[in-house]
Order: structure tokens, then C-alpha cells, then sequence
């Protein structure tokens, strides 16, 4: 075996060691979770996306009954929502998309200052609802 090819399966061999060690813990961050209607009704299809002052944005799907479950590091957050729409049976790519079931108004589809926020806490036990009226 040449030297190339020895350091090379000897790098790999450590990568492989260090990512079998670091890989075991959970996700970093508080578990958030919580619930999204609007005027009532679950939104059972779309995405949250949760804005950190600074670093990126992470973003988490709703269930069919408006739940969503995500990670968080302490901090504030700007929240937006986007509606996704439901695919009938049948449908075939290349078809229309159906209207989404909600047309949420803008200050809780874009990060502006009256957008949704919220705070995360070390211990953060409490869910966060976003009943939207």
C-alpha cells in the first residue's frame, strides 16, 4: 500500500470514529413544540420557520392535526408560516395545485416587525400555540 493510500484509509478510519463518537448524543437545543390554527381550524399542512437573531433559520413541518415539534437554542425567535396545500387523490405530477386551504395574511407569512415571535428557554416546558385570528 502506498503512503497516499495509507493516510488516506487512516484519515477515513478516524473520520468514521469521531462521527461514531459525536453522532450518539440527542440534537442540540430546548424541545419546542406546539400547536397552529387559524381562525379555529388546524392548519394541517404547511411549514414553521423560526428566525435566531443571528445564525440560521430552522424550519419544522405541521402535522395533519396542526402540531409541530422542533429543536431550539435559548433565545428570541421571528416565526412565519407557510400553508401547504392538500395533493387530491389521484393527483399526478403535472397536474394543478389546488388554492391552499388558508390565505394567512402577511404578518404571519414574512419577517416583519409585527411578525409572530417568541422566547425559548433553557428549560422551556411550556408548548407555543399560534392561534391566528
Amino acid at each position: 500500500m502506498s503512503f497516499t493510500a495509507s493516510v488516506a484509509s487512516s484519515t477515513g478510519l478516524a473520520l468514521l470514529v469521531i462521527c461514531a463518537v459525536g453522532c450518539g448524543g440527542s440534537s442540540p437545543g430546548v424541545p419546542v413544540q406546539g400547536h397552529v390554527s387559524y381562525q379555529g381550524e388546524a392548519i394541517s399542512s404547511g411549514t414553521l420557520t423560526f428566525f435566531p437573531a443571528s445564525g440560521r433559520p430552522i424550519s419544522t413541518i405541521l402535522s395533519s392535526n396542526g402540531e409541530y415539534t422542533t429543536r431550539l437554542q435559548p433565545g428570541e425567535y421571528r416565526v412565519t408560516i407557510t400553508v401547504g396545500v392538500d395533493v387530491p387523490a389521484g393527483w399526478e405530477e403535472g397536474d394543478p395545485l389546488p388554492p391552499p386551504k388558508f390565505v394567512l395574511p402577511a404578518r404571519y407569512t414574512t419577517r416583519s416587525k409585527d411578525s409572530l415571535k417568541l422566547t425559548v428557554v433553557e428549560k422551556q416546558q411550556e408548548p407555543f400555540d399560534f392561534a391566528l385570528e
